[in-house]
């Protein structure tokens, strides 16, 4: 009896190696050396952006394996930041979310501080990075630790559409947020508003910014600079100068402005890449956000950063390495993307000569400060303040923010 099973034992063992060799031969493949080379991992990327930005995506996808034969990259693009956000949580969940996101300063530092992303510290080496090479590198640390590989970094804009601006013979381009209004009511018929004010953090920022307020991180949300800047959103709502994208069935305001339905806009350098496929006739103007009380508006940045749950972590951020080298943020240049690769940020205005005069805004623009909470914090303020401008209600900018600054005590 113990022979017999001794015997099915050996004939187990011999099988179970005889699978795990094949096994193993699967996983491998042969180099044009004739010997063994590891199977490619899969690198997953999220992003949000325009059309364009796929194209550059995919071409990447294309050219990586060329320089990083180890590395495979697939890309999953979300229809829009809020998309993202609400999506992303209940993907961690289920373990399907990408290994590699690209994402903004806007909108990170909740995520960070909840655990979701790793630092890139132990991985720089390995990975072969070289931080060195790069400009808006201490945007993305929190604690002395680095939490993304920056892409960009780039000032809030005021945009106008040069076309329709001329066409009413306005004379000279506005500089502060009186002379925006002024303008905002000679421009709006029945068909057009003068501005698109979209009820958005990003937007309300740069109005409260300009009158010399900011969140402070949650500790000065109903500050008398941020009144100010909320108050002159509700005056411009008040005299019908103003409309919000959803209220005409858009999304964004950059599908307002496309569709020359609103003459002003607060935006950022990717209505670029988005007016040229979504209304390539349109001419526009760049100019830095106007100046309420002082010249200030929020700087944004892009980076990649690495979910906790990623696998092959290192061949990630190589990944991300390679969507910083020359080649693609050379593509992404084009578009109206502020290099954070040193090497090319001199490129920058030369091949976006539309955005030369927000150049003066790279120095003073600051960061979001947005209180940890985020995503609370910016559902009560565009709650607050759409129950005011389309809800009918009747608050006052300083009720709006006291109501805000209620949750963040």
């Amino acid at each position: 009896m113990k022979k017999r099973i001794s015997i099915v034992l050996i004939a187990i063992f011999l099988l179970t190696t005889v699978l795990v060799g094949c096994g193993k031969k699967e996983a491998a493949t042969t180099d044009q050396a004739g010997g063994t080379s590891k199977k490619p991992v899969t690198v997953s990327l999220g992003f949000w952006g325009t059309a364009q930005d796929l194209g550059i995506y995919q071409q990447a996808a294309k050219d990586i394996t060329v320089e990083n034969p180890n590395i495979k990259l697939e890309i999953k693009q979300y229809p829009s930041s809020d998309d993202f956000w609400n999506t992303l949580p209940g993907e961690i969940a289920a373990g399907v979310a990408p290994d590699l996101i690209k994402l903004s300063n806007e909108g990170a530092f909740e995520y960070i501080d909840k655990g979701l992303f790793d630092p890139l510290d132990e991985l720089i080496e390995p990975a072969g990075v070289d931080l060195s090479l790069y400009s808006g590198v201490d945007i993305w640390k929190v604690d002395g630790k680095q939490y993304a590989l920056p892409i960009s970094t780039m000032p809030a804009m005021f945009l106008i559409n040069e076309g329709m601006w001329k066409e009413a013979g306005l004379g000279e381009y506005p500089k502060t947020w009186d002379e925006v209004q002024a303008a905002a009511k000679q421009l709006t018929t029945k068909d057009v508003h003068g501005i698109v004010i979209n009820i958005d953090a990003f937007h309300i920022t740069n109005y409260v910014k300009s009158y010399g307020g900011g969140w402070g991180k949650g500790t000065t949300i109903n500050s008398p600079e941020n009144v100010k800047g909320v108050q002159k959103i509700l005056d411009m709502y008040k005299d019908g100068s103003a409309v919000t994208p959803k209220s005409l069935g858009y999304g964004w305001d950059g599908e307002v402005f496309a569709n020359n339905k609103a003459v002003m806009t607060t935006g950022g350098y990717w209505y670029k890449g988005y007016l040229k496929d979504a209304n390539p006739d349109l001419k526009y103007v760049a100019f830095p956000v106007p100046e309420g009380t002082t010249h200030n508006s929020t700087m944004h940045s892009d980076g990649y950063v690495i979910l906790k749950d990623a696998k092959n972590k290192v061949e990630t951020l190589q990944a991300a390495s390679f969507l910083t080298g020359e080649k693609v943020l050379g593509e992404f240049v084009k578009v109206g993307n502020n290099p954070s690769l040193k090497s090319l940020s001199s490129k920058f205005f030369e091949e976006n000569p539309e955005f030369d005069a927000v150049k003066p805004a790279i120095e003073y623009s600051t960061d979001f400060g947005y209180p940890l909470e985020t995503k609370k914090f910016i559902d009560e303020l565009v709650k607050q303040l759409e129950d005011t401008i389309l809800g009918g209600g009747n608050k006052s900018a300083q009720e709006i923010l006291d109501k805000v600054q209620e949750q963040f005590k």
